[in-house]
């Protein structure tokens, strides 16, 4: 027979078969030990006989035989009183001429010996009790019981035990089929769900839920924060792919043009414009591919190649090579000791090379630029401070955001892809710091904060 499917029945069945076996042990223990315990009680009883009869005959003025088994006898008890070769000295009047079925060799001078045997068309229990008078054999009470009662009884309990049987396994059984059913509707509704969003894109939540089990709500939750998570990894795609068609739009198109101009022939100094031309914008295009993976990126945890990065080093360095580019400017740093960090130090790099970068392009010549580092409880504290065109509150709240670029920067640059910033907050927050900026308050310009977690 195939199991069933569904989870309900399936809890269903498997309870009511639990229920089943249980009680179909615990009724034949039960039953075993009723009988056991009546029989116990007869046995007892017919022990009892043996030993009043012992005592009786033992006694100075002690009756006789016939008497003690006539006294002892009822419609319900045989009793006969053997010597010691086991022939009939005493017979109780019930008997008439019969004997117990109890063999000579069932007689024991030591032991008291117990069996079952039919008797008159019943089934009875008989005892053979040695009885011993001055520490010498003197004989054997046979008595008998019919054991009819306890079959009855036991029937009776059987039958009671069955119908309690039938009406449990009716009130288990509803029970169990309401309860599996009741357990299994939050499964069924999260199923529905699923499958809704599913077909929806990923774009229908999955609602949390405090009714059914534990368990069921956990994977209620477990679901909705993994739709959340490939909502947001769709979102990412999308994002990606709309980013590198705006930003590679304008170089593709540029590498084009001068591919046409070559095909053209193109020749002397004319020629190698257009080379340059194209150069420039497969760097162009190069930059903004490793930026948008970068930002495309879901994980935010430590990399397998970081490494200690000596901040002081590498922003002594950076500064020195603004210098040399931006003569114009009067670039100035002011850098302490002891700022290492654990990073991926070609990001590192790009971050601040772009924050010094981003400074320099948009300070007017004769502007300055101020790059400051220090240590501050447990930190890693770098300002580049500049005396360019600043930024309103509106921009410092988006300068951010990728491609976003405020009106006077886009004037005084209109090369720049809006990503600088963007890529930067995307370093900063992989290794675990925060990246800030503010408009001067003291005079013109702008000031980026970074802060990132020091070693030890």
């Amino acid at each position: 027979m195939k199991y069933p499917q569904r989870l309900a029945t399936r809890l269903s069945v498997s309870f009511v078969l639990l229920f089943l076996v249980a009680f179909v042990v615990v009724a034949a223990l039960t039953l075993y030990y009723a009988r056991r315990t009546f029989q116990t009680s007869i046995d007892d009883n017919l022990q009892g006989v043996g030993e009043t009869v012992e005592q009786r005959l033992t006694q100075e003025d002690a009756p006789t035989p016939q008497k003690v088994v006539e006294d002892l006898s009822s419609a319900a008890q045989f009793v006969e009183y053997l010597d010691p070769n086991g022939q009939v000295v005493a017979r109780s009047s019930n008997l008439a001429q019969l004997s117990l079925p109890m063999a000579r060799r069932n007689l024991n001078a030591t032991h008291t010996r117990f069996r079952t045997a039919k008797f008159q068309n019943t089934q009875v229990r008989i005892i053979a009790y040695p009885v011993n008078m001055d520490g010498q054999l003197s004989g054997y009470v046979v008595a008998a019981s019919p054991i009819e009662t306890v079959d009855d009884s036991v029937s009776s309990l059987t039958v009671v035990v069955a119908i309690a049987g039938v009406f449990g396994l009716m009130i288990a059984g509803t029970g169990t089929v309401w309860l599996s059913r009741r357990e299994a509707r939050p499964l069924q509704e999260l199923t529905e769900v699923v499958h809704e969003t599913a077909a929806s894109g990923f774009q229908k939540d999955v609602p949390r839920s405090g009714e059914g089990s534990t368990e069921a709500r956990e994977l209620r939750e477990a679901f909705s924060n993994l739709v959340a998570r490939q909502r947001d990894v769709i979102d990412r795609e999308r994002a990606f792919f709309a980013d590198s068609s705006h930003v590679l739009r304008t170089p593709l198109a540029v590498i084009q043009g001068d591919i046409e101009l070559l095909e053209q022939g193109v020749y002397g100094k004319e020629r190698l414009e257009v080379v340059a031309q194209a150069r420039t914008a497969l760097s162009t295009m190069s930059r903004a591919v490793n930026g948008l993976l970068l930002l495309a990126r879901e994980q935010e945890a430590p990399g397998t190649d970081w490494e200690v990065v000596a901040l002081g080093e590498l922003l002594g360095r950076l500064v020195a090579e603004a210098r040399v580019a931006s003569v114009e400017l009067t670039v100035e740093a002011a850098i302490g000791e002891g700022l290492d960090v654990a990073g991926d130090r070609h990001q590192l790099q790009d971050l601040f090379a772009s924050i010094i970068e981003n400074a320099c392009i948009y300070t007017p010549p004769g502007g300055a630029v101020r790059v400051t580092a220090s240590a501050t409880d447990g930190n890693a504290v770098i300002e580049v401070h500049d005396t360019g065109i600043g930024l309103s509150p509106s921009e410092v709240q988006q300068a951010m955001d990728r491609f976003f670029r405020g009106a006077q920067a886009r004037r005084m640059f209109p090369a720049g892809s809006g990503l600088g910033l963007a890529i930067a907050a995307r370093i900063v927050r992989i290794h675990g710091g925060e990246l800030s900026l503010r408009s001067n308050d003291d005079g013109p310009g702008a000031t980026a904060r970074v802060v990132l977690p020091l070693l030890g």
